[in-house]
């Protein structure tokens, strides 16, 4: 895995909640994502997410 500063150019990513996200850059820090549709039969991109995904933050919602 490459740290939050190392950018991985392969990658883009706007999700900056995310702990992998490159600060201001639209990239993702890790060398590959698991990438997975919570749909049986997925026909849209809201069907899709990033399972690599972890909260930035380790404050509950709740």
């Amino acid at each position: 895995m490459l740290n939050e500063t190392q950018m991985n150019h392969c990658i883009h990513c706007s999700v900056k909640d995310c702990k992998y996200h490159c600060g201001d850059e639209n990239y993702c820090s890790l060398d590959s994502i698991q990438v997975a549709s919570h749909e049986k039969n997925p026909t849209d991109e809201k069907c899709v997410d990033c399972r690599s995904f972890e909260c930035k933050s380790n404050h509950s919602m709740f």
